[in-house]
Parts: structure tokens; C-alpha cells; sequence
């Protein structure tokens, strides 16, 4: 039976990805002091925690070795037909400007396999975005194991990948910046326990007894759990952690608002307060929806106007909206003619490749 969809869950997924696009753009446009305040690398945890909840929403177990395959296979539907796109035109837009990318970075990066690589030119390479994907796609293979008697283990599988991520940013103490930045950030293995921390969320969010207690007075809690959330952003944008130092600071900095994250998925996906409804509107999830396109095509669409002087003349203001357009017109064409028919044309080619050899 297919998993109930949560469309105020869906409409998150587009704050998250409008956080990125506004830190990736403040230099050119401007963000209306929004990064200057606010922790915005924050956004891809927000992504990794509610890809966690939505996993355990839409597969609460995966017995068989068949439904594994399908799992890998729709996954890896959702996630890389758009992303090679995205790294030819990256590599046509780096060609452009007279540089090259070295095979090895081009390998990684298309087999979404960058993120292991300690070298910032080979995570960052192509289209520089999708180092979260193949941290994305750690967590896919993983997520067999993970959900397996989910009800009986979470609680330990919680704490083991926690444990991991603080042996992993205790081991990068005293390392330089570099290494850090890519030990606490990028490294896919230290961003597990925020996966695994939106696959508890949902444990609670199956909990009738909590649902219970969150759903009274659900308007007050919707607004403390955002104020909360806020807050957490705001504070790891302070020069304590922002600034260079141990790499427990930066991972503060860049991933300590995942259990805010976590709250406020937990608190919208019950969908009884006014906040939650307001982000049920049917604009609001179609641009949830398109959210992944616009991740991904977003710094493409930027280095192409800076490429060619688009919006150059505009200011900042109209300059930056000029942006807002073209990067959402690329995001909705990449959606619906990319995203959506590869997805479905490799589901439906594994189904009928895979169903005789497994029956």
C-alpha cells in the first residue's frame, strides 16, 4: 500500500532549496543581509533530515531482496538523470571559461562518488551542488539496513551513527581548515546521523501518544518549533562558530540545527496547526515539488548570466529577480522534461527487466 503523501512536508523541501539558492547568489545579487545572519549551509541538513523522515514514511520495511532492488532503482531514478544533465552542462559552462576538469574529478563526480575525496576540486567539481547527492546516495545504501525492525533498533541506530559523527569530528581535531571543513561537512559517513535522525522523528511521528500531545494547541507549537529553529540557524551564524576553528565550531556551524530540523518536521507532518496549513496551499507544493530541479540548476543558471552579462546592468534588486525568474523557469522546464519522464522511464524499464528474473 503506497505511503499517504505530506504535502507540508513536500512545501518544505523548497525553503530548504531557496536557502541554498540565496547563499549561493549574495555576492552577485544579494541576500538582504540573510546570510550574514543566518547559518544558510544549515539548509542541506534540513534536506538530509527530511529525506530520512519521508524514506521511513514511504518504505516502513524492506524484507525481500527484490524490494531492495526496486528501492535502489527508484532512488537512483529520483536522483541521477537530472544530476548528469547537470554535470555535462556544468563541464560545457567550465569549458567556456578556458579551464578543464581533470577525468578523475569528472568520475567522481558523475558516479556520485565525490564526497569521499578529501580534495575540495574534486567534491566542489562539475556542478558543485551535487556533493550532497552523493552523500545522498551513502544514505540509500544504507537504508535497508538502517530500516530493518526500525521499531525495535532506531533508538541504538540513532545513537551508533551520532557516536560516529563525534569520533569523526574528534579525529579531524587539530586538522587544518580544509580538511575539517570536509571531515564535518561533506564526508558522508558524518552526515548519517542526521538521515537517521529524521528516521527517528518519524518513529515519534507513528507514536499515537506523542501525535496526542503535539497536536494540542498545535498553532503555539508550530511557532515555538519555528522561532526554535531560527534561532538555532541564527546562533551558528555567530563569528564564534562561524569563524575558522575546531572542527567541532564548523560542524556547528554547518550541521548543528539538525535536531530543530527534526522538531519541525515532526510537529508540520501532523498538518494540524496554522502554519502547517498555510504550507499545504497548492503553489507551495508545486514549488516543493520543482525543489529538487532548482538545487541542482541554480548555480548553473548563475555562472551562465555572469558568463554573458545577463541581469549585469540591473542592480542588485532587479538583477536579483531577473535570477529568481530564469533560475525557477530552468528549474520547472528541468522538472518536467528531465526529472519526471527519466524517473519514470528507468521505473518502468527495471520493472519489466527485473520482474521475470525474480519471479
Amino acid at each position: 500500500m503506497k505511503a499517504e503523501k505530506i504535502d507540508s512536508l513536500t512545501s518544505l523541501r523548497f525553503f530548504a532549496a531557496a536557502a541554498v539558492v540565496v547563499l549561493h547568489a549574495r555576492h552577485t545579487f544579494g541576500d538582504l543581509g540573510l546570510s550574514n545572519h543566518l547559518a544558510l549551509t544549515q539548509a542541506v541538513s534540513l534536506f538530509f533530515v527530511l529525506s530520512g523522515f519521508i524514506l521511513a514514511h514511504t518504505h516502513r520495511s524492506i524484507p525481500t531482496g527484490r524490494e531492495i532492488l526496486k528501492f535502489y532503482t527508484s532512488r537512483f531514478a529520483r536522483i541521477w538523470p537530472l544530476h548528469v544533465v547537470c554535470a555535462a552542462i556544468a563541464f560545457y559552462l567550465i569549458r567556456f571559461d578556458g579551464a578543464e576538469v581533470p577525468p578523475l574529478h569528472a568520475f567522481l563526480n558523475v558516479t556520485l562518488l565525490q564526497s569521499w575525496s578529501t580534495d575540495i576540486h574534486t567534491y566542489f567539481s562539475l556542478n558543485g551542488i551535487s556533493w550532497s547527492l552523493s552523500d545522498e546516495l551513502f544514505f540509500y545504501a544504507c537504508f535497508p539496513l538502517l530500516i530493518h525492525r526500525i521499531e525495535q533498533t532506531w533508538r541504538l541506530k540513532l545513537i551508533a551513527t551520532i557516536a560516529l559523527t563525534a569520533a569523526v569530528i574528534a579525529a579531524s581535531s587539530g586538522a587544518s581548515r580544509e580538511m575539517s571543513l570536509w571531515s564535518t561537512y561533506i564526508l558522508p559517513a558524518t552526515r548519517l546521523s542526521e538521515f537517521m535522525l529524521g528516521i527517528g522523528a518519524y518513529q515519534l511521528y507513528r507514536n499515537l501518544g506523542i501525535r496526542t500531545m503535539l497536536s494540542h494547541r498545535s498553532t503555539g507549537i508550530e511557532i515555538i518549533v519555528v522561532l526554535v529553529t531560527i534561532t538555532m540557524i541564527w546562533l551558528a551564524r555567530l563569528p564564534y562558530f562561524a569563524d575558522a576553528g575546531p572542527a567541532w565550531r564548523l560542524w556547528i556551524s554547518n550541521d548543528g540545527a539538525a535536531i530543530a530540523f527534526a522538531a519541525l518536521i515532526l510537529v508540520m507532518s501532523l498538518e494540524r496547526g496554522a502554519i502547517s496549513r498555510v504550507i499545504q496551499k497548492r503553489p507551495l507544493i508545486y514549488l516543493g515539488e520543482v525543489s529538487f530541479s532548482l538545487y541542482l540548476v541554480h548555480q548553473l543558471v548563475l555562472r551562465f548570466m555572469q558568463q554573458h552579462g545577463y541581469g549585469a546592468g540591473l542592480g542588485h534588486f532587479w538583477g536579483g529577480v531577473f535570477y529568481w525568474c530564469a533560475a525557477m523557469s530552468c528549474a520547472i522546464v528541468a522538472h518536467h522534461l528531465i526529472e519526471n519522464p527519466a524517473r519514470n522511464l528507468i521505473i518502468n524499464l527495471s520493472s519489466r527487466v527485473l520482474r521475470p528474473s525474480l519471479s
